[in-house]
């Protein structure tokens, strides 16, 4: 179903480019991750980049991507072995680079295997024990030795080239092969995905034995990771859709339908088909002075590229369609575009008389909408991604409307504010505030409750639930300072959340008493000490107060208790003089000060 001509050879003659990239999400508004998809070898070397370039640039939005790198060939002795695409030059280092660029950005890589061994090779292969786990083996080691992160099955020639008559007798050998395979490459951590064409007919029914029932989707689900549905090439002989909408749905409906919705992956095309309209007979609608269609020789070739049908990357179509005139038109049914033109041909005739020949075309495309309109179906089916064929080929503007989207699946982030004193007296009582919403509403009925770090756990506190304004008050009464955090419970409307962590330093709580509340003048006066925590060695200061200002007069230092009695000569003067006490910082704890304590000269 899928065709890997759609290279450089069959773009007209335009040059593949890559176009300009959107941006990535802002961090506080990161999307969904709903995309995945092909990078063809062509895309993928460090000369033509393009598809590894857009795939970086989106990274955002990818579960995990499939470079289309490996070819699975025969050998002599009916074997087949698996190895790099003969056409993607300097394989090795090209893979190598291509994979740390797509690792850097955070992007899985699985590369994808197609099946060139020929029609009945691999089902021969399949049938013969040994030589199935033969081939799991090569695939295993593939995985392995270059650390890929899983490895993608495109095998179509089941049903490309085998022909349904096989099917019955293929389906288990496929069957007992995926499941080894995926048993193998599990052991090892890794992942496995398969590319399939549709269980479902061209009229949209479907079933396990309808469409490519081949690929016996429901069986192999257990043992794989990922099912890629190449919803596509709808039309291919003949002019038409590509991907009809209402197909595409009825094949996304049926898979999530029979196997988890979260293993599904549904292909959709970023390349357009054309092809020479016909006339009511079925011949080629052409005008002018046309060669025939069994001509030979240079009309022959004139003939055919009238005739011929082909395809573009999205990529090419908006300069296409401007070189052409005119505009494409959206089939609203089919969610698709179609852009007819004309092709006109100069050619000589037998005489040598130059003769001009006019063929009317016909383009089949997504284009950005069309694309936009088949991934939102991951929302509506809860499927795991749409997968582009191809990434590289694709027209750049589809990006931010695809990430417009995955944002909009993303999940909403409940946000909880706190408000709580940066410093506590120890053990006083205080309080503090703590209040949660979600999706623009407050959080009603969540236990909010705080709890402090205590190496690597969390110890709760105090707890309360949260009123109609999502708030709530905490009473709080420390005896330590530290890392903080609130954890507001799930309720029936919104989820667990965990604030930002946060900091609250403890004050000791100082207590001074005169134990010489009258004192002769220059005799020695005490005053007693409690600061808490108790602290041995806490440096504390006796002042007394001159005017607006304090004067250190003594020092001490606590005991284990917290405990001192401070000693000083009074003054010479008669009277009565404030006194107080400065604890310093120490042990994680701020420095405080007393209470104001008065004593008596005489």
């Amino acid at each position: 179903m899928r065709r890997l001509s759609i290279g450089a050879s069959a773009l007209l003659g335009i040059s593949l480019v890559a176009g300009a990239v959107a941006p990535t999400a802002s961090a506080d508004n990161p999307p969904s991750k709903i995309v995945s998809g092909w990078i063809p070898y062509w895309m993928s070397s460090q000369k033509i980049p393009t598809g590894i370039n857009n795939a970086v640039a989106n990274a955002d939005l990818f579960t995990d991507v499939s470079p289309f790198w490996y070819s699975a060939t025969k050998t002599s002795g009916g074997n087949v072995t698996v190895g790099f695409n003969k056409n993607y030059g300097s394989s090795a280092a090209n893979s190598a680079w291509a994979v740390a660029q797509l690792r850097a950005a955070g992007i899985p890589v699985i590369p994808s295997i197609a099946d060139a061994s020929g029609a009945k090779t691999m089902a021969k292969v399949l049938a013969d024990p040994a030589k199935r786990t033969a081939h799991v083996n090569d695939i295993v080691n593939i995985v392995l030795s270059n650390n890929y992160d899983g490895i993608d099955l495109d095998y179509e020639a089941f049903a490309f080239s085998d022909g349904s008559s096989s099917w019955n007798a293929t389906k288990p050998n496929w069957t007992a092969f995926v499941q080894e395979l995926g048993n193998a490459l599990h052991a090892q951590g890794k992942k496995l995905v398969v590319t399939i064409p549709p269980a479902c007919s061209m009229g949209g029914s479907c079933g396990v034995n309808t469409g490519y029932h081949v690929y016996n989707m429901e069986v192999i689900a257990p043992s794989v990771d990922l099912i890629r549905i190449m919803a596509y090439d709808y039309s291919v002989s003949g002019a038409g859709p590509i991907a009809p909408y209402n197909w595409v749905r009825s094949i996304v409906a049926h898979a999530a339908s029979v196997t988890d919705p979260q293993k599904i992956q549904i292909g959709v095309p970023t390349y357009a088909r054309y092809w020479t309209q016909k006339k009511s007979g079925g011949a080629p609608k052409l005008t002018g002075t046309c060669p025939s269609s069994s001509s030979s020789g240079a009309q022959k070739a004139a003939y055919n590229s009238l005739t011929s049908r082909g395809s573009m990357t999205e990529v090419d179509i908006p300069a296409f369609i401007a070189s052409q005139g005119g505009g494409p038109q959206w089939d609203d049914e089919k969610k698709e575009y179609f852009f007819e033109y004309q092709k006109v041909v100069n050619w000589n005739d037998s005489s040598g008389a130059s003769q001009t020949c006019t063929a009317s075309r016909i383009m089949w495309f997504l284009g950005d909408n069309g694309v936009l309109t088949r991934t939102q179906l991951v929302g509506e089916f809860g499927i795991n991604a749409a997968a582009y064929w191809t990434i590289g080929g694709e027209n750049p503007s589809q990006w931010p409307m695809i990430r417009a989207y995955a944002q909009s699946l993303a999940p909403a982030i409940p946000e909880v504010a706190v408000a709580a004193p940066p410093t506590v007296v120890f053990g006083q009582p205080s309080s503090m505030t703590t209040s949660g919403q979600f999706n623009g509403a407050p959080i009603i009925g969540a236990n909010a409750i705080l709890q402090q770090k205590s190496g690597e756990s969390w110890i709760d506190i105090v707890g309360g639930l949260t009123g109609e304004d999502g708030a709530v008050g905490l009473p709080i009464a420390l005896t330590s300072g530290g890392t903080f955090r609130i954890v507001m419970g799930a309720t029936a409307t919104s989820p667990e959340v965990v604030s930002a962590e946060f900091a609250i330093s403890i004050a000791p709580a100082v207590t001074a008493k005169a134990k010489t509340k009258k004192v002769k003048a220059g005799k020695t006066l005490k005053v007693s000490l409690i600061a808490r925590p108790g602290i041995a060695g806490q440096k504390v200061t006796l002042q007394v107060q001159r005017g607006a200002k304090w004067k250190n007069v003594a020092k001490a230092k606590t005991k284990a208790n917290g405990r001192v009695v401070i000693k000083d000569k009074a003054p010479k003067k008669k009277g009565k003089y404030v006194y107080r006490v400065l604890a310093a910082p120490t042990d994680g704890v701020l420095g405080g000060v007393s209470n104001a304590v008065t004593i008596k000269v005489k």
